[in-house]
């Protein structure tokens, strides 16, 4: 039963049904268009650009990254800002071109490794002489998660973009941070550039010189505790040297004469003296490293004697022969004791003093360092 009421309404409808089909479709249409346009508009912007380049790092998609960052200028206008900080490295006509494919390839290979996260105690490392122990890897082993995880993004007054992160290096102790600039083009929106490059350069640069200087005073200290703990084993008593000529006229032999005892609880097996023989007046003529294999027992004397044969008819050896008495200054190198310890003194050299190869204005450090040798990549290990 129809009410007769709806009865004019039903009749209304079919006989508009066509008005009102096109009416709701043209709505449709009209609202399918504006959010269609909308998206479009998103599809074009920086923000969209931006979700991209995300998705692109996480995991890393090289084919992708290509497509949305200028790799070329990029790694062009940083080769540049190094070569102003590290003039020296790659230095040669083709030096920016050399650092550029440095640069990427350091960076293709990084994309293309597998990240972990570091383990166990490597995890938790902070102790700061293990650090300085540790082979250094300029990027970090999470290099890529940082990134990922500190990227943000703000609009600049020049209707660029800036991208910003950062990256904290638990070796080097600091944090760095990345301005990246994205710019719109005929390509959409892409990244051109390291903003502070020169900057990051500079702070690279008192990074890497605060870690030679950390290392250097490691070893120095390093090595005092381990003079005085063979003094304490092996105490020297005196050094004494003389030099004269045989009866052929031309051969010189020096003879030190090496006294000690042993004071400490452990015998020691074996040993090498760093001896260095001087004039009256001071001057440096020879250093020798004198070594003998003796059980040396605790509460046992020690005494040595060492030929050095020289030719004498050398400018050393004459002048050796003109300094008149010797004095001899030494102390023990390398102690080996039976309990299967090595007690050993090593090399330190000043590598904070200026490299003395030409034209190099930096560190001796700089240029001991494997990663600024020929052999550099952006992931190699410095020791």
């Amino acid at each position: 039963m129809k009410l007769p009421l709806l009865s004019p309404l039903i009749a209304m409808a079919r006989a508009h049904l066509l008005a009102l089909t096109v009416a709701l479709l043209v709505a449709a249409l009209t609202a399918g268009g504006f959010y269609g346009w909308r998206y479009y508009q998103y599809r074009q912007s920086s923000e969209y650009a931006f979700v991209r380049l995300t998705a692109a790092l996480t995991p890393p998609k090289p084919e992708e990254l290509a497509l949305l960052v200028d790799f070329n200028t990029l790694s062009e206008h940083l080769a540049k800002a190094v070569t102003e900080v590290f003039a020296f490295f790659k230095r040669g006509p083709d030096q920016i071109h050399d650092l550029k494919n440095i640069i990427q390839t350091g960076l293709l290979k990084k994309f293309l490794s597998k990240e972990e996260p570091p383990k166990g105690d490597a995890a938790k490392e902070d102790d700061p002489q293990k650090l300085l122990q540790q082979p250094l890897i300029l990027l970090p082993p999470d290099f890529l998660a940082q990134l990922t995880s500190s990227l943000s993004m703000r609009r600049a007054e020049n209707g660029t973009v800036l991208i910003s992160a950062s990256i904290q290096h638990p070796q080097l102790k600091r944090t760095f941070p990345l301005i990246l600039s994205m710019e719109h083009g005929p390509d959409g929106w892409v990244v051109r550039d390291l903003v502070n490059a020169a900057e990051l350069a500079k702070q690279l640069r008192a990074a890497l010189l605060a870690r030679l200087t950390a290392r250097h005073d490691v070893l120095i200290r390093k090595n005092a505790a381990t003079r005085k703990r063979m003094n304490g084993i092996l105490a020297l008593q005196s050094c004494t040297a003389s030099a004269g000529l045989l009866s052929d006229g031309k051969t010189l032999v020096l003879v030190a004469h090496v006294l000690a005892r042993n004071t400490g609880d452990v015998s020691v097996n074996n040993l090498d003296l760093d001896a260095t023989f001087s004039g009256p007046d001071g001057t440096k003529l020879l250093r020798r490293f004198l070594n003998t294999a003796r059980p040396i027992a605790p509460g046992e004397d020690f005494e040595q004697r060492w030929s050095i044969e020289l030719d004498g008819q050398s400018p050393q050896g004459q002048r050796i022969l003109a300094a008149g008495p010797l004095t001899c200054s030494a102390g023990w190198r390398t102690l080996g004791l039976s309990n299967a310890e090595v007690l050993h003194i090593v090399d330190v050299p000043d590598i904070l003093k200026a490299c003395n190869k030409p034209g190099h204005n930096h560190p001796l450090g700089f240029c001991l360092s494997p990663i600024f040798q020929n052999r550099f990549r952006l992931s190699l290990q410095d020791e």
